[in-house]
């Protein structure tokens, strides 16, 4: 399996996206992305958009903003939507657009339940033979859930996804993550890549 891998600098969205596919071919099932605040949304899309245009299928699990407006952002790159599924635990909450069959949508971000089954209902879906659960971003949970049963579930999730054989990246905000949040992301991801 892979190895750890971190930046002492600011690491480039190409220089992620190399280790992300690296990380792929190598076998790996689980890794930890960490990002600044600064170019974090910016790197999350760009990060899917590569993905996708490499022909893999790919669940992306949003906790920090409408699916509506990432999938927007997605189209602006020009990346092949075809496979991509969203679970949203945002637009239920704030009152965004609920209408787009590409994603299931969860009445609130402490659910924790219902997100692990609505990605098993859209894994089902999913047409590429190498697949992708985007987590975008573990910080965003941490806001609504205490940190013990977080930890909990980010281990549930990545398992379960091990399990599946399916490519899991837990996204992290760098000044957001705290040092047990961290240690927990390590102990259980196969690489660690950013920031």
């Amino acid at each position: 399996m892979g190895t750890r891998w971190e930046a002492g600098v600011h690491m480039k969205i190409a220089d992620i996206a190399k280790n992300v596919i690296k990380s792929i071919n190598e076998g790996d099932t689980l890794s930890t992305i960490s990002l600044p605040a600064s170019t974090f949304h910016e790197h999350t899309v760009k990060l899917a958009s590569v993905l996708l245009n490499k022909k893999l299928g790919g669940i992306y699990v949003t906790t920090s903003r409408p699916s509506s407006h990432i999938t927007a952002e997605l189209e602006a790159t020009k990346a092949d939507l075809s496979d991509l599924y969203f679970v949203d635990l945002v637009s239920m909450t704030v009152g965004g657009n609920t209408t787009d069959p590409r994603t299931l949508f969860v009445e609130s971000p402490t659910m924790l339940e219902s997100i692990l089954l609505n990605i098993s209902l859209l894994e089902r879906r999913l047409r590429a033979k190498r697949r992708f659960v985007m987590f975008d971003s573990v910080n965003g949970l941490s806001i609504y859930s205490d940190p013990k049963v977080l930890r909990e579930f980010i281990n549930v999730l990545g398992n379960s996804m091990r399990i599946k054989e399916i490519y899991s990246m837990l996204m992290t905000v760098t000044e957001q993550t705290d040092e047990d949040l961290s240690s927990a992301l390590d102990l259980l991801s196969d690489r660690v890549i950013g920031d």
